[in-house]
């Protein structure tokens, strides 16, 4: 399965429900990304999420400091995922679960603040839009949206997007190269990514990945000329299964540019 298969054999809703019916699962990610938003602090910033797939997950602790939140992805159907949770669709995926261990759990708020936040990170994503890192415009705002939305932008986050669909070490460079000029002077490149992996399950679907290391994903962040400010990595702590993933590592980076 390649790359240009996506659009056609990615179910957004056998992925979800393979790798984030319990947010433990993810509790790596999760947990740094909100340590980056309590570290960084600011308020009013646009957010860009690069390749977000069909998840809304590594949003919430943004979204308190955010004014705006651009949501990119290739696939459509991942698009509309995304917008049916927004829509309060009775057929979106259920991340109540993951709301709960997001803001009760690594925040330490009450469950009062569960539902507030839910509804303000549906206000704050203001708009869905389609990507393809593989293209010349990596990004496509719509002309309806005009250039509101547009780059630069404050914060450029992606996980689990560029080993997906890259193909060589050099065009992984590219790539993190590419989002790096979305940033605006001062901003922050967030990335998190799978180390050593090379194929991972979506139902009975077998989706390649571009097996990255730990120096590559660090020498592409120095090559944009971001001062890395935080590197941190785990033993992979998802699905263990070999049948699912043959995932080793998982690491978290952010640069400020």
């Amino acid at each position: 399965m390649t790359t240009k298969d996506y659009e056609r054999f990615f179910d957004p809703y056998d992925y979800m429900d393979t790798y984030y019916d319990d947010p433990k699962k993810d509790r790596f990610s999760l947990g740094r990304i909100e340590q980056f938003w309590s570290k960084i602090g600011g308020y009013n910033l646009k957010v860009l999420e690069y390749g977000g797939g069909p998840i809304i997950s590594r949003l919430v602790t943004a979204a308190p400091h955010a004014r705006e939140i651009i949501f990119a992805d290739y696939c459509k159907a991942n698009r509309q995922a995304v917008q049916a949770w927004i829509d309060k669709d009775s057929k979106a995926f259920d991340w109540r679960d993951t709301f709960d261990f997001i803001v009760g759990e690594l925040e330490g708020k009450g469950t009062d603040e569960v539902a507030k936040r839910e509804d303000e990170l549906r206000q704050k994503i203001r708009a869905i839009v389609p990507c393809d890192i593989k293209s010349d415009n990596i990004l496509e705002i719509p002309a309806s949206l005009g250039d509101k939305y547009g780059p630069p932008y404050d914060v450029v986050a992606t996980s689990l997007c560029l080993e997906a669909v890259v193909e060589s070490e050099q065009e992984y460079k590219d790539t993190v190269a590419k989002l790096a000029k979305l940033v605006k002077p001062g901003g922050y490149l967030m990335m998190y990514a799978v180390i050593s992996q090379t194929f991972y399950m979506v139902g009975s679907k077998k989706f390649s990945s571009f097996c990255l290391t730990k120096e590559m994903v660090e020498e592409s962040m120095k090559d944009t000329g971001a001062k890395i400010m935080h590197i941190d990595m785990a033993t992979s702590s998802g699905i263990k299964l070999d049948y699912m993933a043959d995932t080793q590592d998982e690491m978290f980076i952010y640069g400020r540019l």
